[in-house]
């Protein structure tokens, strides 16, 4: 779809250029207008954009959740000679990041929406028959996912935490229902954001076969994985446990880490498409150019995050290796070091066994784990089901395999928000250069400025609390 290319043109108002730039005269359509079903199957299948496929990483997952979280540290020689301004503001939690370099972060996922919502619209055009039913279907559950989807990972960053007491009065984000350049844009409460996410998902999920062709597309499994984590960032657990149910019932297989190979540089060789545990394939934004630090090949881990696995804890070996001695992060799902971001088997594990500690069934939750604990356990060495009658540690040996087991996932943010939000209390610490940074529980340098090129074009647009 070559052809297609006037698209981008049409993103520019998430970009740094002027407005008159697109404004003052329409691209010319003729013949590159998408019309068939063939247009917006291509348009979909555009894997560099809708699934971030590919060196570039764009995609619907934003980093910047990854770049402030606590799943790794620099050196200071790292910081200083390899981390632009920008990435530096991340990295320190610094109140006002942005430089004046573009934040792909909100760019690469709006353009997955711009898609979606291309999509959508051309499908009003075309007619539903007996014999295409199978496909539109297919298609426009395709686009409702893809626009849900990046809906939420936007949320996660440039919006505050869900809080079900004041979500009705919060700012979420911008809600592009079309394509139309000329579309205003403003933002609404964070319970139309979440509303609107479900909305999509939940008609998504009667129009997508149960399993996909190929894992960039998605799938009502996909869908049922998604709404499940939807709601527990909601804090709606009953209704996690739902969609989790769902989504395990389609298929519930785990990768026995025995049968990877730990000793090469990348362990899952072969790409998210082809690992068995994946669900819905990308990855996290990541621009060569600004160097996101989370990337294997600069970040180290931290001792005490590493020394959560016990030795008998293949992932031990699977996630991590060395470099100049300190330990580096090479468990990708991806094979590669971009960071896998999508939906997977182990994470639908995790959030039904968070969600039976939390309504008290202790057997079942540690059932999961145990589940989940033994794919991953060395078979040279005797595994012990964990087990306990008390629901705060049940509570507890869950979130900790939810910490060891989705580091570099771009779902630590989120955790920590959510956790945060219930006393949780967990504070974040950073040294550079001498200079030691906090990021307390619940502040506001959760959520991320929007753009300011963004606000420029809509100045009546309310900007994020830092």
């Amino acid at each position: 779809m070559k052809n297609l290319i006037y698209i981008t043109v049409l993103l520019l108002s998430f970009t740094d250029c002027k407005r008159s730039d697109f404004l003052d005269e329409k691209p010319n359509q003729s013949n590159v207008v998408p019309k068939t079903l063939g247009d917006f199957d291509a348009i979909l299948d555009r894997d560099i954009e809708m699934n971030a496929l590919g060196i570039t990483a764009r995609g619907p997952v934003p980093g910047l959740g990854e770049a402030g979280s606590d799943n790794y540290y620099l050196l200071d020689a790292d910081f200083n000679g390899r981390m632009s301004p920008q990435v530096q503001n991340y990295y320190t939690w610094a109140k006002d990041p942005y430089d004046g370099s573009g934040v792909n972060d909100w760019v690469f996922p709006y353009q997955v929406v711009f898609y979606a919502n291309t999509v959508l619209d051309g499908l009003g055009a075309v007619e539903r028959t007996d014999n295409n039913y199978t496909e539109f279907d297919r298609i426009r559950g395709s686009a409702l996912f893809a626009r849900a989807h990046a809906f939420y990972q936007l949320a996660q960053v440039f919006a505050p935490p869900y809080n079900e007491t004041s979500a009705f009065k919060d700012w979420g984000i911008p809600l592009r229902l079309t394509a139309e350049v000329e579309e205003k844009i403003s933002r609404g409460a964070l319970k139309q954001t979440y509303d609107r996410i479900i909305e999509d998902l939940k008609t998504a999920s009667d129009l997508l076969p149960e399993l996909p062709a190929i894992k960039t597309r998605p799938s009502k499994q996909a869908t049922y994985g998604l709404l499940a984590r939807v709601y527990q960032t909601m804090q709606k657990y009953d209704d996690s446990q739902k969609y989790a149910n769902l989504c395990l019932a389609i298929n519930d297989d785990l990768l026995d880490y025995n049968t990877v190979n730990s000793a090469l540089s990348y362990p899952f060789r072969g790409g998210s498409q082809n690992h068995k545990e994946v669900i819905f394939a990308c990855k996290i934004v990541g621009d060569p150019l600004l160097s996101y630090p989370f990337r294997a090949n600069i970040a180290f881990v931290p001792s005490d995050l590493y020394n959560l696995y016990l030795n008998g804890d293949l992932r031990k070996k699977v996630f991590f290796g060395t470099r100049s001695g300190l330990i580096s992060y090479k468990g990708s799902y991806d094979g590669v070091a971009h960071s896998f971001g999508g939906i997977a088997i182990d994470e639908i594990y995790l959030i039904r066994a968070e969600n039976n500690a939390r309504e008290k069934k202790l057997d079942d939750a540690l059932t999961d784990i145990n589940t989940l604990l033994k794919s991953r356990w060395d078979k040279n060495i005797p595994f012990e089901p964990l087990s306990s009658n008390d629901e705060e540690e049940v509570l507890n040996i869950v979130l900790n395999e939810r910490r060891k087991e989705l580091i570099f996932r771009g779902l630590r943010w989120t955790d920590l928000r959510r956790l945060n939000l219930e006393g949780r209390n967990i504070t974040l610490h950073r040294t550079v250069n001498g200079q030691e940074y906090t990021l307390l529980p619940n502040d506001p340098k959760y959520t991320y400025p929007t753009p300011n090129e963004v606000i420029s074009f809509n100045p009546e647009m309310p900007q994020n609390n830092r």
